[in-house]
């Protein structure tokens, strides 16, 4: 028969430590934060209208000037091109070779507003989900109705987790997606295509951010609500062989 597994007393009074440490700061996040947290991206969420979207359809870029810092005017990708012999071309690009052409500064600062809620939902389902995790019993047969809801908690919590990671990939996407296309406007800048296309994109991206903001707040109140009707079986999994005889 192997011997038993010990560890050094001021070791096991550090994995203690962590423990409970890990296990207050949960069923506060549960009972606290993602309540409020909740209540705080409704609001954000209600914010973002989507009459707002014609506000979006713009390309801005700096004036040519050298010495003008910040964001330059918007240059309307739907714009029509004016007469005279330009026209025949497609409207002049408001840069000159060399300049910078910004971002739709709308869109950057909405995405920089919602990747932190997106970093923070992972950072707190990671503390619960250790949590969970520390809580299952080790393995034995029968009595295990409770350990099949802790398990489901912390694939429910993983799940949450790597779909946050998958909204944040996506930022990166939209961002290329774009670039390619004003790089096409620059090249081409007589097919009108390229820049309706860019105007989409935005709207496109402007609409998809915000649903994201919807998950994270739906995911803060669904993992509130699942721990909460459960949290008898997440704390006690099984139940002892005097409360049986019951």
């Amino acid at each position: 028969m192997a011997a038993p597994l010990k560890l050094e007393q001021d070791v096991q009074g550090k994995v203690d430590s962590f423990r409970a440490r890990i296990a207050q700061e949960a069923q506060d996040l549960v009972s606290t934060f993602f309540p409020q947290k909740l209540s705080e991206l409704d609001s954000r969420v209600q914010e973002l209208r989507l009459q707002d979207l014609s506000r979006i359809r713009s390309v801005p870029a700096p004036p040519c000037a050298p010495d003008t810092a910040g964001d330059g005017p918007s240059w309307d990708p739907l714009a029509t091109p004016g007469p005279g012999p330009v026209a025949a071309k497609g409207p002049a690009l408001p840069c000159a070779e060399g300049q910078l052409l910004r971002s739709n500064h709308h869109l950057v600062e909405l995405i920089e507003r919602v990747k932190p809620e997106i970093e923070l939902l992972r950072e707190k389902c990671n503390t619960v989900r250790m949590w969970v995790q520390l809580l299952i019993p080790r393995v034995e047969d029968g009595n295990n109705f409770g350990v099949s809801i802790q398990e489901d908690t912390v694939d429910q919590l993983w799940t949450v987790e790597s779909t946050a990671a998958s909204y944040l990939r996506r930022f990166s996407t939209y961002y290329n997606t774009r670039a390619k296309l004003v790089s096409k406007i620059l090249k081409y800048p007589q097919v009108e295509d390229y820049r309706r296309t860019v105007a989409e994109v935005d709207e496109n991206e402007y609409l998809s951010v915000r649903q994201i903001l919807l998950h994270v707040r739906n995911q803060y109140a669904t993992l509130h609500d699942v721990i909460v009707k459960n949290i008898d079986k997440i704390q006690t999994p099984r139940s002892t062989h005097a409360e049986e005889l019951y």
